[in-house]
């Protein structure tokens, strides 16, 4: 049995078993719980259990990051990233990362030593991990800090070790974050909002941030006091309004930002029905009004499901489709 025997009473010991069970080997993974019941531990003992639950959560993601390299140098990044996915059932974003940390923790023995004994935890291990694969830090002068910093700070701390020790003041950093910047845009499947989600490098990321923090100021001194938005709802109207608000493109022309909505015409009702956005989401029938006070109204009709024949006057020039559709007629 190899683990790591814990002094106080109130420990929570974390163990590996390599015995055998009915003639197989188990290796398995033990916890075991201290034996005094919650409800009847003092403040103090609760206190120190809860140290001791943070401490093993330490020690076994430590062991599985040791597990982890050791399957990806048996079986190869994408095997254990897909096996890491499924049976943890993680994002495979997550997984990835994970399978990456414990790759380059190899090259920092401290900061892997300190990870299996408690001492260090996962988030900070990671954040030294990434600085590690850009050639940038002295993994000796930043153990004491990881040790007792949290994560947020700690990545503060190494940002600025970095361009201590950066031999081009950080100019390769700036652009390895430039290279890896990201963002997408996605329907959650749970309730059927959209999710924009976006990384970027700090100097994008900071003219974001002033071009943001500036509309939501424009936007909370036209609110009404009596009915204020939250912070996040407040961000929510201010990116919405500088995505989509008129602009001017790079000629110095209008540049519109424009939602196309599609609705079906009742002949009978004479009434539009069934609105919805392009992706078929449907709207409600309030939704539809509301946008149509500031939208042009563009009569369409549609040979099929999808061919436009008729854009009506909105567009001067016939499209390729309708071009076709009229050389086909005669």
């Amino acid at each position: 049995m190899d683990g790591i025997v814990l002094s106080h009473p109130l420990c929570i010991l974390v163990c590996m078993n390599d015995g055998t069970v009915s003639g197989t080997a188990a290796h398995k993974v033990h916890v075991s719980l201290p034996r005094l019941a919650v409800g009847g531990a003092t403040v103090r003992q609760l206190q120190d259990m809860m140290k001791a639950t943070i401490r093993a959560q330490h020690q076994l993601a430590g062991f599985r990051a040791d597990v982890l390299r050791e399957m990806r140098r048996r079986q190869g990044t994408k095997h254990t990233e897909t096996l890491l996915q499924k049976e943890g059932l993680l994002p495979r974003r997550k997984a990835r990362s994970e399978v990456e940390t414990a790759g380059e923790l190899e090259k920092l023995p401290k900061t892997r030593e300190g990870l299996r004994k408690g001492e260090i935890s996962y988030d900070n291990a990671r954040i030294l991990a990434g600085a590690n694969q850009r050639e940038t830090i002295n993994e000796e002068e930043l153990l004491d800090d990881a040790r007792s910093q949290s994560p947020d700070k700690f990545a503060a701390t190494v940002r600025k070790h970095e361009q201590k020790h950066a031999q081009d003041d950080g100019v390769s950093k700036l652009e390895h974050q430039r290279s890896r910047r990201y963002a997408t845009l996605k329907t959650d499947v749970d309730d059927g909002m959209m999710v924009l989600y976006g990384r970027f490098d700090p100097v994008t990321g900071a003219r974001i941030e002033t071009a943001v923090s500036h509309m939501m100021n424009e936007l909370w001194h036209e609110e009404d006091p009596r009915n204020r938005a939250s912070a996040g709802q407040r961000m929510a109207d201010a990116l919405t309004e500088l995505l989509t608000r008129q602009g001017k493109d790079k000629h110095g022309r209008p540049q519109n930002v424009r939602l196309l909505l599609i609705a079906d015409y009742d002949t009978i009702s004479q009434q539009l029905k069934d609105a919805r956005l392009t992706d078929g989401t449907p709207l409600p029938a309030k939704t539809l009004r509301h946008l149509a006070c500031d939208a042009q109204i563009l009569p369409a009709i549609f040979s099929g499901p999808s061919i436009p024949l008729d854009l009506a006057r909105a567009r001067r020039t016939a499209s390729g489709t309708q071009r076709a559709a009229f050389v086909g007629d005669h």
